[in-house]
């Protein structure tokens, strides 16, 4: 630092009534600038201060001078004139201030972070991506501690689970350093990422990337009467489609038949499999938007609920399944016919009319009524058949049939006595739980007289 020494120069001796001159050094004896140095001189008792030089300035017992600055080895003097007044010992006393200045010079810099990521583009679900991330250092300071981090959207995986960092170190103005990140693609749709980096000093950045997971879907439906009667074939649409943003393929389709349906046919290369007793179909590829359709024909042998089930499994563990339930029902066909077991009679003799009731359905029918209207000139006589018979005058009436099962018959007969001549129309009516509407059929009996 500065080293200042003040030297004071004064006669051996002086004269009362003379003027006498004290003269003052000061000197820089360090090795650096002394700044705003300032010598103070007392005046000494006794004396009268008669001028300086250079000029200074007078305080209440003194003077003060301001020398400015002083390089290292520079000197400067200072000449006080006195009058002395007073017989006796003259002291007087000289001091300096002055001020020392340190400097130093540095280099401010600013590091900046920039984060890079290679485009994706389209990947197929299921795929592995790999994003080749840059993190550069673009500024002109060292960036130090920064650490990579990445939160994966719910479309991507990872075997370090969601939240991952990467401790990237430091970085060199203009250095980079690059980091593969390998993910799997699980879920389609459109995959917003966003990569963030921060370093030491509130240092940060970050990018963002954007690319499509795209993904076939599969989906499948059936569709057909859900109401049949047996033994009546049914024709069933299976269709098959692909709703989803890439093609699907290797597409299997199948359809499991209940047990109370049997196969008919099927269109498009359907394969009937006895043994699961379901058929397949295949198909290479559907592309993404588009669907396919198939037909199947099914013939119900038993009566009550039953489920159609449809699958479809395609490449990447694709599958959809859907089931109609179809519901069954048997349906009861009465047949009858009237025969006049004599024709032609004779007046006073007898003929019966037999009834055959026949079944033709797949339903047991039920509460079966037969009953008969012979005209005036026939007379009823007796009844036989499985119900009980009434007679009223020229009308019969059976009992109801509690039941005739499929493709069973029954029969009933009306025994009667030709009374007058003539072409005898009798009516013979039917009717069932089924049939609520009778149906009614003649049959026509000559009656004839030998007189």
């Amino acid at each position: 630092g500065p080293q200042m020494v003040v030297e004071k120069v004064v006669p051996q001796e002086i004269q009362v009534g003379k003027p006498t001159t004290f003269d003052i050094k000061v000197v820089n004896r360090g090795n650096v600038t002394a700044y705003d140095v300032r010598v103070k001189d007392e005046i000494p008792y006794g004396t009268r201060l008669l001028s300086t030089k250079p000029a200074g300035q007078s305080i209440q017992g003194g003077v003060i001078w301001e020398l400015g600055h002083f390089e290292p080895g520079e000197e400067k003097f200072v000449e006080v004139r006195l009058m002395p007044e007073t017989e006796g010992e003259v002291g007087s006393v000289a001091s300096v201030i002055f001020a020392t200045r340190a400097s130093a010079r540095t280099l401010a810099t600013r590091p900046l972070l920039k984060i890079d990521a290679s485009s994706v583009g389209q990947v197929m679900i299921g795929d592995q991506i790999q994003v080749d991330i840059t993190v550069a250092n673009l500024g002109s300071g060292i960036a130090r501690d920064v650490v990579l981090f990445e939160t994966l959207p719910g479309e991507l995986r990872h075997p370090a689970g969601a939240d991952l960092e990467f401790a990237v170190g430091d970085l060199a103005p203009k250095e980079s350093r690059k980091i593969n990140l390998v993910m799997t693609a699980a879920r389609a749709g459109v995959v917003k990422n966003v990569l963030s980096a921060r370093g030491e000093g509130s240092l940060s950045a970050e990018a963002n990337f954007e690319f499509e997971i795209i993904a076939p879907q599969l989906s499948v439906a059936i569709s057909g009467p859900r109401r049949r009667y047996l033994e009546r074939q049914a024709t069933y649409t299976v269709k098959v489609a692909n709703p989803g943003t890439a093609a699907a393929e290797d597409i299997e389709l199948v359809s499991r038949l209940p047990r109370a349906m049997q196969f008919v046919s099927a269109n498009n290369a359907g394969h009937y499999d006895a043994s699961t007793h379901a058929v397949y179909w295949s198909l290479q590829e559907l592309p993404e938007g588009e669907q396919g359709q198939v037909q199947l024909v099914t013939l119900p042998t038993e009566a009550g609920d039953h489920t159609l089930r449809v699958e479809s499994t395609a490449r990447g563990e694709l599958s959809d399944s859907s089931e109609e339930t179809v519901r069954v029902e048997g349906l009861s066909a009465l047949f009858f016919e009237v025969v006049d077991l004599e024709d032609p009679v004779e007046v006073g003799r007898d003929t019966a009319y037999e009834i055959r009731v026949l079944n033709q359905g797949t339903k047991v029918a039920r509460n079966i009524i037969v009953a008969a209207l012979l005209p005036d000139d026939l007379k009823p006589l007796s009844t036989e058949g499985p119900t009980q018979g009434s007679i009223q005058g020229n009308q019969v009436v059976f009992q109801p049939l509690p039941r005739l099962a499929p493709k069973a018959d029954t029969t009933f007969t009306v025994r009667a006595q030709g009374v007058h001549p003539g072409d005898q129309r009798g009516q013979v009516q039917i009717q069932s739980d089924d049939l609520k509407t009778p149906v009614t059929k003649e049959e026509s009996t000559k009656v004839y007289s030998d007189r």
